[in-house]
């Protein structure tokens, strides 16, 4: 007999609740269209992954990352200011990217 699970069918798990309601909370900012024009001018003009660059290594970027979260603004204008400026951008590989998220969300 084929194990079947105990919650409804079709039901989402808590995790994925959890994690589709988290990815909605910023939507707003990642669709939004001066953002993906940035995102793609910054790896475009900035194809390599800083952090691997830094260590000797050339691996292309694919992630682009805040050095200031624009999640920290108090307005919802100080998080369009910080997701949109240049300045506080840098490429990064899937890699690199994942280990600076682990840094960010070990501190808070």
């Amino acid at each position: 007999m084929p194990y079947i699970e105990k919650r409804k069918i079709g039901a989402p798990s808590r995790k994925k609740e959890i994690d589709t309601r988290r990815n909605n909370k910023w939507n707003i900012f990642y669709q939004d269209k001066r953002w993906k024009r940035l995102r793609q001018w910054q790896i475009t003009h900035n194809p390599l992954c800083y952090d691997c660059m830094f260590e000797g290594r050339s691996t292309p970027a694919t992630q682009v990352h805040h050095l200031i979260p624009f999640g920290t603004g108090e307005t919802m204008e100080d998080k369009f200011r910080l997701l949109l400026n240049p300045d506080n951008l840098v490429s990064l590989c899937d890699a690199c990217h994942d280990k600076r998220h682990a840094i960010l969300n070990h501190t808070n």
